[in-house]
């Protein structure tokens, strides 16, 4: 208890709380806060892969929910190993209530407690917290111990009057639009494990839950074949939104072993010409600046795009912040802004 507000764990019968005091403090669709449903908040935080919900609240006796400090845990592959992480999305503190407790007040008592319970090295628990919380960085890096990764630097190709100028797909390759990904997309996955020191676990669980049955948005997701064989080559998920620019189009996800060049262009002409069917006015992508996609994607034309935006977290295992910054393989789709 902290003057009035108790600090607690979601407990069963929460979601509502917590989705209404959401709505109070966002109450309108500005493009970029969505007020948010109940299928919304079911998809995110009951039917996510590992269906756990790390959340804190706050709870006043007669307000009821005036805070949460929601993530999503995830796993994660990194040390050889698949192990747990935590990435923080919708946190909200009612402005009324942003005072209670200890000074400074409640979003950092959420966040201390938060870490409390589920941060920690041990099994099960989150190695390190991430997010995108730019409005908060300031009282995050001072008091939760934030420390910037990466900024996020876009690559884009612009619309021009007659489109985004579309390459020729190299022979023998198919790229087709799928409902769902399946078991190759996990064996994928594992091939390509040597290449990722550390990702996001992008199996067809994970995809099918980000992409496929997503509430409030449409993914369209593909997958790259060999024409002979059937094989499967590389997978990618593509979306319009309206995130940087309006109705931008984004190759938001991306699985493919680097050197397969071919592969690479034909994935990307199958993502511009979907692109210019939409309308769309510019085609972006993102990858970490070290990531040799990163330089491929320069070399095939696309241009680089500075953002505000940069990726935070707060840490719990031994690893320092730069091994994060030089090892993590992570696409716009580890967000929840695309």
């Amino acid at each position: 208890m902290t003057r009035d507000v108790e600090i607690r764990a979601f407990q069963p019968g929460d979601a509502e709380g917590v989705l209404a005091n959401w709505n109070r403090v966002f109450p309108t669709a500005d493009g970029r806060i969505q007020v948010r449903s109940m299928d919304h908040w079911r998809w995110k935080f009951l039917a996510n892969p590992l269906q756990r919900q790390d959340i804190e609240v706050a709870v006043h006796p007669d307000a009821g929910i005036v805070g949460s400090y929601p993530t999503i845990a995830l796993p994660v592959w990194m040390d050889g190993a698949t192990k747990v992480c935590g990435h923080v999305v919708d946190l909200v503190v009612d402005p009324a209530h942003r005072r209670a407790g200890d000074r400074p007040g409640l979003f950092v008592q959420l966040g201390l407690s938060h870490y409390a319970r589920f941060g920690g090295t041990e099994p099960g628990r989150h190695e390190f917290h991430y997010g995108w919380p730019v409005p908060a960085w300031r009282m995050g890096q001072r008091y939760l111990h934030y420390e910037n990764v990466r900024d996020w630097d876009f690559l884009f190709r612009e619309a021009g009057p007659d489109g985004i100028p579309v390459r020729s797909a190299p022979a023998g390759l198919v790229v087709r639009e799928v409902a769902r990904f399946g078991a190759e997309v996990d064996a994928l996955f594992e091939r390509m494990k040597p290449q990722l020191p550390m990702a996001i676990v992008r199996d067809s669980a994970y995809l099918n839950w980000r992409y496929a049955d997503a509430v409030d948005a449409r993914y369209r997701l593909y997958e790259c074949r060999s024409a002979a064989d059937g094989s499967l080559r590389g997978i990618c998920v593509y979306t319009v939104c309206d995130f940087l620019f309006p109705h931008t189009a984004f190759l938001v996800d991306w699985l493919l072993p680097e050197a397969d060049g071919d592969a690479t262009v034909a994935m990307v002409a199958a993502v511009e010409q979907q692109a210019n069917r939409d309308g769309a006015r510019a085609l972006a992508t993102l990858f970490p600046q070290l990531d040799p996609r990163f330089l491929r994607f320069q070399r095939m034309g696309f241009l680089v795009y500075g953002t505000s935006y940069f990726v935070v977290m707060a840490r719990h295992s031994t690893r320092e912040t730069t091994w994060y910054r030089e090892n993590w393989y992570h696409t716009a789709g580890d967000s929840d802004l695309v």
